[in-house]
């Protein structure tokens, strides 16, 4: 599943990591490639070196095959969840992730986990999302309540149709019921008071 977002700060890495720990937790076994080489996080938030990433793999034409595993990704602290980061930034990114090495990744890793996320870069931002798109099953977009445009919003799920790859669905992140001027709407109770308030 690729990950991703209309515009940069919507939280998709946040989403991105807390999916991947919750699938772990009912023991899948879990792998996030950090595909948002222009400013990964990945390797931050589970405390892991990026000495070796995404980046030099595409770069390289070493066969995928000769890699070990644990060349490619390295084991968190949480059990069942493995990261792949995205290595060392690099001025041809965006031909890089255009190369079949992606799909060459991705088809050796589909046997060895049971859920692949991929978090991209913005899709309106750069290419990128849109190329990777090609290669997985499916799209999640993640916008941010209060912050993401409508417009914006409607552009990414566009551009996901134009290009013919299935959109899963869409992560609403930040948003707090409470806060929202619509947030009765959205509840058959939210005209009734607390229950035992007067």
């Amino acid at each position: 599943l690729l990950v991703t977002s209309p515009s940069p700060q919507d939280g998709k890495t946040s989403v991105t990591s807390n999916l991947a720990i919750a699938l772990a937790e009912i023991n899948q076994r879990v792998l996030i490639i950090d595909a948002d080489m222009r400013l990964p996080r990945l390797h931050t938030i589970f405390d892991l070196p990026n000495t070796f990433g995404l980046s030099d793999f595409l770069h390289e034409r070493r066969p995928v095959e000769e890699y070990l595993e644990e060349e490619l990704v390295r084991k968190t602290q949480i059990p069942n969840l493995y990261v792949m980061p995205a290595g060392p930034a690099r001025s041809n990114l965006s031909r890089l992730v255009h190369s079949g090495r992606v799909k060459e990744l991705l088809q050796r890793f589909r046997g060895r986990f049971d859920t692949i996320l991929i978090d991209s870069a913005p899709v309106l931002t750069v290419p990128d999302a849109r190329i990777l798109g090609r290669s997985a099953d499916a799209v999640i977009l993640v916008i941010r309540a209060h912050r993401t445009q409508h417009e914006s919003a409607f552009a990414a799920v566009r551009s996901f149709d134009e290009d013919g790859t299935p959109l899963l669905g869409t992560i609403l992140n930040d948003w707090n019921p409470k806060r929202s001027p619509h947030g009765k709407a959205y509840s058959p109770y939210g005209a009734y008071a607390p229950y035992g308030s007067e």
